[in-house]
């Protein structure tokens, strides 16, 4: 993971959020200054549990953020999901299993149904 690359992604899309160093670094867990750090590509080992954590707080997965995958993936992170995952501290892997899970019908539109979701299968997808 190129430590450049990834300052520049959580640069633009801290900005496109409109977010403040401060607000990204306790959505994602951080201190405001690891973020700066982060930012200037001078953070050299980030750790894999800080790069999901901040996928989180952008709704998006870690690879798009390390762009490590070479193609943007498809999983999308729908609003509600994302603060079920940030108010439950749940793991990235446990937040891509809930969107990535096969459904017949509706997908869970609230906190509450991905919260009965994520309770339903949570056996199955621990081990974080």
């Amino acid at each position: 993971m190129d430590a450049k690359e990834l300052g520049r992604q959580v640069l633009t899309r801290r900005k496109e959020k409109g977010w403040s160093q401060e607000e990204l670094g306790g959505l994602a867990g951080i201190s405001r200054n690891y973020v700066s750090l982060i930012e200037r590509g001078e953070a050299e080992s980030v750790s894999m549990k800080v790069v999901n954590q901040l996928a989180v707080a952008f709704g998006v997965t870690a690879a798009q953020l390390t762009d490590e995958s070479g193609e943007q993936s498809m999983t999308m992170i729908p609003p509600e999901l994302r603060k079920l995952g940030l108010d439950n501290k749940l793991s990235y892997e446990a937040i891509d299993k809930l969107a990535r899970i096969p459904r017949r019908g509706q997908e869970p539109k609230s906190i509450k149904e991905w919260q009965e979701l994520y309770d339903a299968i949570s056996p199955f997808i621990k081990g974080d």
